[in-house]
């Protein structure tokens, strides 16, 4: 069993939670953690930000923050 407290998923902690599950509870088509999502499994979930690179890591972050934007306008957030 690895470990979550690895210093590359500590420098990347804001994306725990969009690695878990959506915030909105359905994610759009395009949305780039489906396949985590499909996993089932909250810790291998969160052990795929030690194998993903940096720069998709980064993109992914990208994609959230604006997804997250955009659907606060629209959905009401589920973040429990």
């Amino acid at each position: 069993m690895s470990s979550l407290y690895t210093t590359k998923i500590r420098q990347n902690a804001d994306l725990v939670n969009a690695m878990s599950k959506c915030p909105f509870g359905e994610p759009v088509a395009e949305c780039p953690f489906i396949p985590y999502y499909e996993m089932k499994n909250e810790r291998k979930q969160i052990e795929q930000i030690e194998v993903i690179p940096q720069e998709k890591l980064d993109d992914m972050r990208h994609f959230h923050h604006a997804c997250m934007q955009e659907l606060i306008k629209t959905r009401k957030a589920n973040f429990l």
